[in-house]
């Protein structure tokens, strides 16, 4: 243990200034994020639609980003992140409010859609950013530190928001309509605080002089092949799994409701729990790439989801549920940050916006595709039987998706792009 926390406080004291406040930014603004992603899906449920309704928001906001997300990547790589996030998150607070407020479905259709379309923006910067001012030996680490932040912030948005609407309908009375509404105008607030870390960012001199320096496309393809190469197969993979993701993820708080018939604070509770397991297993990640190397490691991981991920979707058992829910949910996200470390030494950084978004265009579009599908499951088979044969067809795709990284990526197929052992402030 001793061992553990003298690694991660020398990665801490070697990071950037831009790079501490990304981070002060990225755990502000999902904490935010949080507390409106649990609260939402049963706001929509309060107002009287129903789960076909939940799906095709949760459709449109994927499509939106996956529109928007590779113009985002490539205005990333010429304006910069700090400009594109500020711009990004004050139209995302915006829609967010709209969407909070809006009762009547054309409204909802339409913010869900101008919000999707403006936290792509924000989340095409991440990845970018965080490899250009970091080094290589510093991405694992920094990658799982970022990811866990991330979790732990909407660990605790999960419970906030659980329990401020239950306590706003409970104990104080307040309708259930008003109290979500609530609830979710003040995770939109918190997210908006999320500003102030971005404001505070020093100019990335490499980046601008690398816009400078813009290289034509065509060359670009003809001197980056490989890099090209691996954006694809990653851009294949992302669309796969988040096809087979998008059946499940964004309705886990409708499934604890739907099956079990639990109130909001405990869905938040177990949906936290989820997060913060994750969280600890992104913190472990390092160690656990250092002993079967980071491709390998991913495959380990995502196999080893899957028996937990069958658990869940075939008990009738709420604490079964539970359990193979916070253990399929550690060890698959575990993998990630492995994940894009593979892919951000694989691509050249002159192609790193793209490969960034392109990855989460794909991901948005797998959900896009997903959405109605995993609906119309549950809205047809009921709530045991739609959920079971949702989760079974996730079960199937990752494990074809992990076979398919062990074949692309897990014999070092690809060469490392070589880049300079420093880093802007």
């Amino acid at each position: 243990m001793t061992t553990f926390l003298n690694e991660w406080k020398t990665q801490l004291l070697e990071y950037s200034r831009n790079i501490r406040l990304f981070l002060l930014f990225n755990f502000v603004f999902n904490l935010g994020l949080g507390m409106f992603a649990l609260i939402y899906n049963l706001y929509v449920r309060a107002l009287g639609f129903n789960q076909t309704m939940v799906g095709d928001l949760v459709a449109m906001t994927a499509i939106a980003a996956a529109l928007i997300l590779i113009p985002a990547g490539l205005m990333n790589d010429k304006f910069g992140p700090k400009r594109m996030v500020s711009i990004g998150l004050f139209f995302l607070v915006a829609a967010l409010a709209a969407r909070s407020l809006l009762e009547f479905r054309q409204g909802m259709v339409i913010t869900a859609f101008l919000g999707g379309m403006s936290q792509a923006v924000v989340t095409s910067t991440v990845l970018p950013f965080m490899a250009n001012h970091s080094l290589p030996r510093q991405r694992v680490h920094l990658f799982s530190l970022n990811l866990a932040l991330v979790m732990f912030a909407s660990v605790i948005g999960n419970v906030l928001g659980g329990f401020l609407s239950d306590t706003f309908h409970y104990a104080f009375g307040i309708q259930e309509v008003v109290s979500l509404r609530l609830t979710l105008l003040i995770g939109v607030g918190t997210a908006a605080l999320g500003l102030i870390p971005v404001l505070m960012y020093s100019s990335d001199k490499r980046q601008s002089q690398a816009a400078k320096e813009r290289t034509p496309l065509r060359q670009v393809a003809k001197h980056h092949r490989a890099s090209l190469q691996v954006i694809a197969l990653f851009a294949f993979l992302g669309l796969l799994s988040s096809t087979a993701g998008g059946m499940i993820v964004p309705y886990l708080n409708v499934y604890f409701e739907d099956r079990f018939r639990v109130s909001n604070t405990v869905i938040g509770i177990v949906v936290s729990l989820g997060q913060g397991a994750t969280a600890l297993a992104y913190l472990f990640g390092p160690a656990i790439a250092r002993r079967f190397g980071e491709a390998r490691a991913v495959v380990l991981l995502q196999l080893s989801s899957i028996p937990f991920m069958l658990l869940t979707a075939y008990t009738a058992n709420f604490y079964l549920a539970s359990a193979g829910y916070l253990l399929r949910q550690a060890l698959m996200n575990a993998a990630t940050p492995f994940y894009n470390t593979i892919k951000m030494k694989y691509v050249d950084p002159s192609l790193r916006g793209l490969a960034s978004s392109s990855g989460e265009a794909m991901f948005n579009l797998g959900w896009f595709i997903a959405a109605p599908v995993s609906t119309g499951l549950v809205a047809h088979y009921g709530s045991y039987y739609g959920y079971a044969y949702a989760f079974s067809i996730t079960a199937v795709v990752y494990t074809l998706i992990s076979i398919l990284f062990h074949v692309f990526f897990g014999k070092n197929r690809f060469r490392a792009a070589e880049e300079p052992e420093s880093v802007s402030v």
